[in-house]
């Protein structure tokens, strides 16, 4: 396969991904929506964050005074925040690594309500990178196919 063909086979399925990705039923998150439990929410934010172009990180989380139980989740771009350097010189020095940390603000909050379910309180969509087309469901898939099928 040479080169021509293959960026061509990569443009091709770029374009039936994003056409079926318009076609989701997966939604843009919004204030108020509810769900059954943290987990619907995790699945539900990280599906959302496939089509769009970025990866998901659990982030904060409060617990209850009461009984310790998870009562409100921050879902986060993996770029949110900066990375901070800590130095601890008691362990031996590591290579250090480059960051993917740029300060991206983009999340959904979650928390409990009095009925037991998770309502989104809090919703960021603007990212300050450029999202990724990897992330993009199937995107590995198509790849394989290309790059790993057998030559005819």
């Amino acid at each position: 396969m040479d080169l021509e063909a293959v960026a061509e086979a990569v443009e091709n399925s770029a374009e039936i991904i994003s056409a079926a990705c318009e076609g989701s039923s997966i939604e843009e998150p919004n204030v108020g929506m509810e769900f059954q439990s943290e987990e619907a929410a995790k699945n539900f934010y990280e599906e959302y964050a496939r089509r769009e172009g970025f990866v998901v990180r659990l982030d904060r989380c409060h617990r209850s005074e009461v009984d310790k139980q998870i009562i409100s989740r921050r879902f986060s771009c993996n770029k949110q925040g900066f990375h901070v350097r800590v130095r601890n010189k008691t362990k031996p020095v590591h290579k250090p690594r480059a960051s993917i940390r740029e300060g991206c603000e983009a999340m959904m909050y979650v928390k409990v309500n009095t009925c037991g379910k998770w309502v989104v309180t809090k919703f960021v969509k603007e990212h300050s990178h450029l999202l990724n087309a990897s992330a993009l469901p199937y995107n590995s898939l198509i790849v394989s196919l290309i790059f790993f099928s057998p030559r005819h």
